[in-house]
């Protein structure tokens, strides 16, 4: 008997058309490992008894690859391409399409993608998962009706129950965790079926992803090389207690912290050595400090693995102490990124309510530097509710600590968030398309946040700390800088800043000619630029 097939389709969440109009396209989007495919297959593969094969389309490749090798298409070619290679691939084998929006940007694609699906002969039935689903389950199913369910929350039982189902209808309506047109018309509320033990999920065998696609997101690049660098994403913990306003991610995992054992911790990271080569582990979990003594037991036996060691979401600062400064060092953390959010007190408390004084941020940023630890900091700019005044502090507080980078995001009103709920209830979203929803753009209109104001005021903090005021430039750390510019110059040759910075650094290790090559550089680019030329009159900075 031939095996049914089931399809998972993870929409893009890179904004296609801002790549298109950059002019170097070499540099590789970031793009995640899509770890809750991964553990659904897992646990599907060990808990259903029906032959099931599975396979997945990732958009944001396929999308990546189709710009790559014909960078003259428009966003409408490449998404008839992307419609064409999801059409392709449902044969009459295909029973079940899953769609996986993590994303806002995803709810614009679920129109053109479950038409697709139902298009074909013997459509598969389509289903929807994910946190924009979770979160928005009422509108999807109204505003998309060929989409047949939608998944609450997790995935993992819900869709081993369904592959396991005699009557796919009969087990979608009925299920605490699947919710119908049909259910929701009847009162559903829909109940999250989460896995309590971690545990008793198998580990991945990584054979549904091209393990080289999912390569770029580790902020150290020491290993700049395909070859020898294989990062790998861990969720050793799920679910967060606490209710920052931008987090939409109780809906998906809940506030209770669900752990994997030590032990099992272990076991995955050795499997992802021995197995797949892995030497970058970037921990992803919402909250991996919410147990102290647990991750301290993680940080120490992993010290033995030789592997280094990342936190890409941002760890806890108010966790960070003596003992866990000095393991994150040992256990292979060169570099961390610190989720700070803001140096303003009043905007820590009454507008996020995140559990950090910033009074405790610069103890972390000295503790972790005793450790050697490259230390970045998250900022998130533009909460309704802040002033200039605070956007200030936060700035005072980045050049009085002192970090080696600075990443700014604007505020972004994920669907369900407390934001996203402030944002509807007061009508400040100043753009409804979800599309616009990106950490780059301003989407909120609201008292103390103008969406033009805050892209600007976002950008030049950015050139003000990273840049004008760096760090390390300012002290003398010129070695430690010097990665970061030569990066940026690399990736984005038109950063005439960058170049600013590379001459001003090179003139003071006495390296003139290539001072002045940079410098020249520099200069051309401002005086082509009017756009740089403004920003290098607003830092009074100097160009023939």
């Amino acid at each position: 008997m031939s095996k049914k097939k089931l399809l998972f389709i993870i929409p893009p969440y890179f904004d296609i058309e801002d790549f298109l109009t950059k002019k170097e396209i070499s540099s590789l989007p970031v793009f995640t490992i899509p770890y809750g495919i991964l553990s659904m297959e897992a646990y599907i593969n060990h808990k259903v008894k029906k032959n099931v094969n599975i396979e997945l389309l990732d958009l944001n490749i396929l999308a990546y690859m189709i710009v790559k090798d014909k960078p003259k298409k428009n966003i409408k070619e490449i998404h008839t391409n992307l419609m064409t290679l999801i059409s392709d691939k449902l044969d009459n084998s295909v029973k079940i399409v899953g769609i996986s929006t993590l994303f806002n940007n995803a709810y614009n694609y679920l129109k053109d993608i479950t038409t697709t699906i139902k298009s074909v002969e013997n459509p598969p039935l389509c289903v929807v998962g994910g946190g924009l689903a979770s979160n928005l389950y009422k509108t999807i199913l109204n505003d998309f009706p060929l989409i047949d369910a939608i998944c609450y929350a997790e995935g993992e039982v819900p869709m081993a129950d369904l592959l396991n189902a005699n009557n796919y209808k009969i087990l979608l309506n009925e299920h605490p965790a699947w919710i119908t047109k049909q259910n929701l018309k009847n009162g559903k509320i829909p109940k999250a079926y989460y896995i309590e033990n971690l545990d008793e999920i198998p580990m991945f065998d990584y054979g549904l992803i091209d393990l080289k696609n999912y390569n770029g997101r580790a902020m150290d690049k020491r290993f700049c090389n395909d070859k020898i660098k294989r990062e790998l994403s861990i969720h050793t913990s799920r679910g967060c207690p606490f209710k920052c306003v931008y987090c939409a991610n109780i809906a998906l995992h809940g506030r209770k912290v669900r752990f994997m054992s030590v032990q099992r911790v272990i076991s995955e990271v050795d499997n992802m050595i021995e197995k797949f080569g892995m030497n970058v582990l970037l921990i992803e979990d919402d909250h991996f400090l919410a147990d102290k003594k647990r991750a301290a037991e993680i940080l120490k036996e992993l010290s033995s693995r030789n592997i280094r060691i990342e936190f890409p979401n941002g760890i806890a600062v108010y966790a960070i102490d003596e003992e866990i400064g000095f393991l994150l060092k040992k256990a292979g953390v060169t570099t961390i990124q610190l989720a700070v959010e803001s140096g303003s007190e009043y905007v820590l408390k009454k507008l996020i309510n995140k559990p950090l004084k910033t009074s405790k941020i610069p103890e972390v940023v000295n503790i972790l530097r005793k450790n050697n630890i490259i230390i970045h900091a998250f900022i998130v700019l533009g909460i309704p509710g802040e002033m200039d005044e605070h956007r200030q502090e936060t700035l005072e507080m980045i050049k009085k600590v002192g970090f080696d980078w600075v990443y700014f995001f604007i505020a972004i009103p994920v669907a369900g968030s407390r934001l996203y709920d402030i944002c509807i209830t007061n009508d400040y979203l100043v753009n409804k398309d979800f599309s616009h929803h990106i950490t780059s753009k301003g989407a909120i209109k609201a008292p103390g946040v103008d969406p033009e104001k805050i892209e600007k005021a976002s950008y030049l903090m950015n050139l003000e700390v990273n840049f004008i005021n760096n760090f390390n430039v300012l002290s003398g750390f010129f070695d430690k800088a010097l990665p970061y510019f030569f990066n940026i110059s690399e990736k984005y040759p038109g950063h005439a800043f960058a170049h600013y910075i590379l001459s001003n650094i090179f003139r003071e290790k006495k390296e003139f000619e290539l001072s002045n090559k940079h410098y020249n550089i520099y200069t051309k680019l401002i005086n082509e630029n009017n756009i740089w030329k403004s920003y290098a009159e607003y830092f009074k900075l100097e160009f023939k």
